[in-house]
């Protein structure tokens, strides 16, 4: 295998990480578990993945890697469709457009904006289901998601670091 090729397929398969481990987290998360809670109440691990990858590659993590990740989750759960991709979408606007605000800030800040934004993406999202079904949705199960969801974020958060600072490099 020559030298120049080994480097693009390197090259090729670190711009694809991003949206491999977050549709490999969102995988993981929706894997079918024997507890009532487990199966009902869940983090939203695609969103926290929109928010880490656009935040900090938005190079690799682009509109259509947000797009793609938004029809695998609506692949995998049972909502309506569309649902996750909208929400996904308002999370890579809100970020994209307010990053400056983040970058080179502790992680504290970027989790309470994480915080925040998740907030107002589920209830965005909340709110366009609601309209489907006709009815507004139990806000409890609402507000136990988000702050699942933020719970989360470090967890998430920290391998997605390792992921970024161990397997990818920035190109010259």
């Amino acid at each position: 295998m020559s030298d120049e090729f080994q480097e693009n397929l390197i090259a090729s398969i670190q711009r694809f990480l991003p949206f491999v481990t977050s549709v490999l987290w969102v995988l993981v998360s929706y894997l079918p578990l024997d507890t009532f809670t487990a199966n009902n109440l869940r983090p939203d691990v695609g969103l926290t993945c929109v928010f880490f990858w656009t935040l900090y590659r938005p190079d690799v993590f682009n509109l259509f890697s947000v797009y793609l990740l938004g029809l695998v989750v609506d692949i995998v759960t049972s909502a309506p469709f569309g649902s996750n991709v909208f929400s996904f979408l308002v999370m890579y606007l809100l970020v994209s457009n307010l990053a400056a605000y983040f970058t080179a800030k502790p992680f504290v800040v970027t989790w309470y904006g994480f915080a925040l934004f998740g907030l107002i993406t589920m209830l965005a999202r909340w709110l366009l289901v609601s309209v489907y079904y006709s009815q507004f949705l139990p806000l409890p199960m609402l507000m136990f998601s988000v702050l699942a969801t933020i719970a989360c974020y470090p967890v998430i958060g920290l391998v997605n670091a390792f992921i970024e600072n161990v397997l990818m490099k920035d190109e010259d």
